[in-house]
Order: C-alpha cells, then structure tokens, then sequence
C-alpha cells in the first residue's frame, strides 16, 4: 500500500517528525509513505488536498479539522499529535509599554493565520480583554518578527523555532504562552493544536490500518528523537535556519499520537472554545469525528 501525508512546510517540529518515513527508514507493515508538504495559514490548502483525495493523511489544524468535518467533508480523526505545553506558542510584543494582555485593547496582533480563535479566547477569558477591540492580521511565521520590529503589529504570536527566536531577542518580550494561560483556565497542562486525520473511506475499507499508522508515526518520531542532528542539518540544506533554535524548538511540543480519554476531554472542552468565539457555529460529541 501506497500514502500520501501532507504537513506545513517549514515547520521543524512536523519535518522530523515524519522525516523517517519520508526517507523510507520506518517500514509500516509493508507501506510506503510519500510527505507532501504544503503552504501555511492562511492557506487551507492542507485540509484541501485531504479533501480532495490528492492526499491520505494530513496533520490537521484541530479547530480547521473540527470545522470541515461539521460541514461533512469526507475525513475521520485518528489521533492528536502536536501538544502544545508551556513554550512553543507565545504572545510577543516590542518594548513599548505593552506590559500587561489589557495593554493590547485596540491594538494590532499578527499571526500567521489572521484572526487566532484560541489567543482571542485566552485574552478575553484569562486576561479580561475586550477581544472586540482587537485587530488581526495576517503575515507568514518566519516573518512575523520583522513585521513586530517595524511597527506594522503592536504583537505576534510566535511558534515553533521561531518562538525560540523571539526568546532570544533583545528587544521585544513574551507576554505570556497560551499554554500557562489554557492551565491557568482549565487545569490542562497541554492543548491540542494538531491531529492527524485521514481518508474516512480509507480507514472504513482497511479497519485495521489505523493501529498500523500511529505505530509508524511513533517510530518515526523516535528516529528523529535520536537522530536529530541529522535531521536538523537536511531541514536546513532546505530551509535554512539556525542549528539551536531547531533543536530547542523541537523540544516544545508533547507528541504520542495517541486519544486517551483525558484527550477526548480536553479536545471537547477547546470545541466548546471555538463555538464560544465564533470560529464553529456549534457543538457535536467529539468521538463523532474520530475513529478509535
């Protein structure tokens, strides 16, 4: 058997991730894995060639999941993968005298994906911001310090490596990671940003292939866990980028793609999140959207 695996590209957290199986070093019970890689946010082009069946798999956005499965799109989840923790994903602003969430009222925030539903949810919940005050924009991730530094954003949200990025930076400051805000709300110590999900005819036709899978993407990531130079300097013959701002960043997510019953709670608790910010029209039992 023959998948497609779509992830972001230059993402180092996703490229290491699935790097083994790209490179053919994990055998998945006789599978052969092609990793395609696709644009950013704003782009829906990841869930896109899920949808149309140009790919298998594809690592889903959750509330970008959530939503296309409301609207009937062809897909079933098979378990989280990227949890973010307590770094990895932060709010940065200059130093400008932008010291406290309330500070952003009326201001501009970057992200790369324009309107954040979870920083808007964190702001207004954790942090009493007015959330209606707030102004969104759009701009590419490896971008986004820049467009802070000239002044076109009062904040960004920052991930992965570039997080690291914006750690090291002498001039601008993280005011807080929506991972110390979603446990200061709910007690959850991590939240799920993205899941793999895949063909619903694919995995109603081959029952059993979704054990097969996370197996292999466990493996995977476990190559990547003791090859990471190695992988580190092919994601830079590519990319680019700094050695030790990709090693840290590696270490920010929680990956086990798994979906225990606390994962269960936690993905229903972020849907109700995203139907209290707009970004679903509604509620749905979570286990409808994935098989176990």
């Amino acid at each position: 058997m023959r998948l497609r695996l779509a992830h972001y590209r230059n993402r180092f957290s996703m490229f290491r991730t699935y790097y083994a199986l790209r490179a053919g070093l994990v055998k998945a019970d006789g599978i052969e894995f092609t990793i395609i890689e696709v644009p950013d946010p704003p782009s829906r082009e990841l869930e896109d060639v899920l949808i149309r069946g140009d790919v298998d798999l594809s690592n889903l956005y959750l509330p970008n999941f959530l939503e296309r499965r409301l609207q009937g799109a062809p897909i079933i989840g098979l378990c989280t993968e990227w949890k973010s923790t307590g770094k990895g994903n932060g709010l940065f602003v200059r130093h400008n005298g932008i010291r406290h969430p309330a500070d952003l009222e009326g201001r501009r925030i970057a992200t790369h994906q324009g309107r954040h539903a979870i920083h808007q949810y964190l702001l207004q919940k954790a942090y009493a911001v007015d959330s209606s005050a707030l102004k969104w924009t759009a701009s590419p991730q490896e971008t986004l310090i820049g467009v802070l530094r000239r002044g076109e954003a009062d904040a960004v949200v920052l991930l992965d490596q570039f997080f690291h990025h914006g750690e090291q930076a002498s001039d601008i400051a993280c005011l807080y990671t929506d991972g110390d805000a979603w446990k200061k709300l709910t007690g959850f110590d991590e939240m799920i940003k993205h899941m793999v999900a895949a063909s619903e005819s694919l995995i109603r036709q081959n029952p059993g292939l979704r054990d097969v899978l996370l197996a292999a993407f466990r493996e995977s990531f476990a190559y990547s866990e003791r090859n990471m130079d190695e992988v580190a300097e092919i994601f830079i013959k590519t990319y680019g980028g700094e050695r030790d701002a990709l090693l840290i960043s590696a270490s920010y997510p929680r990956m086990e793609f798994t979906f225990t019953e606390t994962e269960r709670r936690l993905a229903q608790s972020q849907m109700a999140m995203f139907v209290e910010v707009g970004r679903l029209p509604r509620n749905a039992p979570i286990e409808s959207f994935f098989v176990t």
